[in-house]
């Protein structure tokens, strides 16, 4: 854990921030209306759509095929279940557990929101972030992997950005991207956990699949 601080304080910070802001703001909807007003922008639409796409799946499946072309298969193993959990839990959780959970867009005026276009963006199924917990499965799992604070902030960063982007572009509440940043960190853990232990129990495959990185632990 101590190996991992570069990352974990600062999101413990983000999320920290996140709900002082929600408890100051009132309710999540005074709070998602003044954000996007205070810092909404034609530039940092564009910006910030970019951004949000960290979180789809495709950089995390270029990330994989990385690793595997480069036989890391201590990295490539917990990415892959990370991402199988990933889909799974947030599948469950959005369509059994808080559906059907409007978005922004269902709740708030139209008249209040500012984005060029609203069209493409849902209106249910909001709680949690999956793209919020899809980045914070992927970048958490790569901070693991290195103890240079350099990059871990960089890569924490990374992951709050993404969360950041989907309240930005209002595809999601705070309280969606707080729940995708704790579940996806926890996710990345319970992958490099499961991948330890059953290396443990088969040494000869975790003496082939040893990487260029050493796991922090």
């Amino acid at each position: 854990m101590r190996k991992m601080k570069y990352f974990l304080i600062p999101a413990s910070l983000f999320l920290l921030v996140c709900g002082i802001f929600l408890s100051l703001a009132g309710s999540k909807e005074a709070a998602q209306l003044a954000f996007h007003h205070r810092f909404f922008s034609k530039p940092g639409e564009t910006i910030m759509s970019m951004v949000t796409t960290w979180g789809e799946g495709t950089l995390y499946a270029v990330v994989v095929i990385a690793f595997i072309f480069d036989r890391r298969w201590k990295m490539v193993f917990p990415l892959l279940t990370g991402a199988a959990l990933s889909a799974v839990l947030v599948a469950f959780f959005k369509k059994v557990v808080f559906a059907p959970s409007p978005r922004p867009l269902a709740v708030l005026d139209k008249a209040e929101v500012l984005l060029s276009n609203t069209a493409d963006i849902p209106l249910q199924f909001a709680f949690p972030s999956g793209h919020t917990t899809t980045a914070f499965v992927l970048f958490t799992m790569l901070a693991l992997f290195t103890t240079r604070k350099v990059i871990q902030v960089t890569l924490v960063l990374c992951a709050i950005l993404v969360g950041l982007s989907r309240v930005y572009l209002m595809a999601h509440w705070f309280t969606d991207i707080m729940a995708g940043a704790v579940l996806g960190m926890a996710i990345a853990w319970v992958s490099v956990w499961l991948w330890r232990g059953y290396q443990q129990k088969n040494p000869p495959l975790s003496a082939r699949a040893d990487s260029k990185f050493r796991l922090p632990f």
